[in-house]
């Protein structure tokens, strides 16, 4: 397979592994899904999202409070769900070799905010003398708290599963993209990693489908980004908390093999500033959230 073949492939695998995962009762009660794939839902784009994003809810924290009895849970369930979901096609094209989970991090995250990244490795009896198929991931994070606003269900294959709706999403971006630069890193200690130039992306195509004159649309996503922040204590002043290391994130993202370029740096810079403004002119914000005392 090119790479082009590996992408469709994984594309396909994931579509299909997430409807065996909204088959599932257990999962449905205890992830929200959320991430590129689930935007891809409410808006078309050209960049395919391969892997799956989900939050743990609240009460599945509180029923297994131990690492170790939520890895259980995860493993027990997810290779029940993609099993027998595979056994249900004829003929049978994907078998389940391995499911492994890892903590995110390894040892207990400070704050609690506790998270995995498992790894699928399945075999396709239609591509058997394909040497070293990709695998998949599921990345599921810690809970965060969420309003009336931010869930709705979504129809995967037939079975509905929890999932953010497209204002909390559109929140979640915003946030997601603040976490990575180094204000926010500084302050909670937090290793340097990649900034989230998908993100801003996103947050774009979100703007063309709803422009900023949709005030209803974007007072529930500012109240959805404000919630989301204080989930991770992430403070924000305004268009300057965005634009931190601008100039940089400009050249990386016009280099970037992953960005689509169908959005160019130029749309990104006014769709922020755009979002930005209007939330510190509706008082979204400024905002701040002290780190709690360990």
């Amino acid at each position: 397979m090119n790479n082009r073949q590996y992408e469709n492939w994984k594309f396909e695998v994931i579509s299909q592994i997430l409807i065996a995962l909204a088959k599932n009762e257990h999962i449905k009660n205890n992830l929200v899904f959320k991430g590129a794939l689930i935007l891809n839902k409410y808006l078309p784009t050209q960049r395919k999202s391969l892997d799956i994003d989900a939050n743990f809810v609240s009460a599945f924290i509180n029923n297994f409070p131990s690492r170790e009895r939520q890895k259980s849970f995860l493993k027990k369930h997810l290779e029940q769900a993609i099993s027998r979901h595979f056994e249900t096609h004829d003929p049978v094209r994907f078998e389940l070799l391995n499911l492994r989970i890892e903590p995110k991090p390894r040892d207990y995250h400070p704050r609690r905010w506790d998270a995995f990244l498992i790894t699928i490795s399945l075999t396709d009896h239609e591509n058997t003398g394909v040497r070293g198929l990709p695998n998949l991931t599921i990345d599921v994070a810690a809970p965060e708290s969420l309003s009336e606003n931010s869930l709705r269900e979504m129809s995967f294959g037939g079975s509905k599963i929890q999932a953010y709706s497209l204002e909390r999403i559109a929140g979640e971006k915003a946030r997601a993209f603040l976490s990575t630069l180094r204000t926010y890193r500084d302050k909670v200690e937090k290793p340097g990693k990649a900034v989230r130039l998908k993100d801003l992306y996103d947050l774009t195509r979100i703007i063309r489908a709803r422009t900023i004159s949709d005030r209803a649309f974007w007072n529930i996503a500012g109240s959805e980004f404000k919630l989301a922040c204080e989930s991770r204590f992430v403070d924000c002043s305004g268009v300057d908390s965005f634009r931190e290391g601008w100039s940089e994130t400009s050249e990386l993202y016009k280099k970037s093999p992953a960005i689509p370029r169908d959005i160019p740096f130029e749309e990104v810079t006014a769709s922020i500033s755009a979002i930005s403004n209007y939330w510190k002119e509706t008082g979204i914000i400024p905002f701040s959230f002290p780190l709690p005392v360990l």
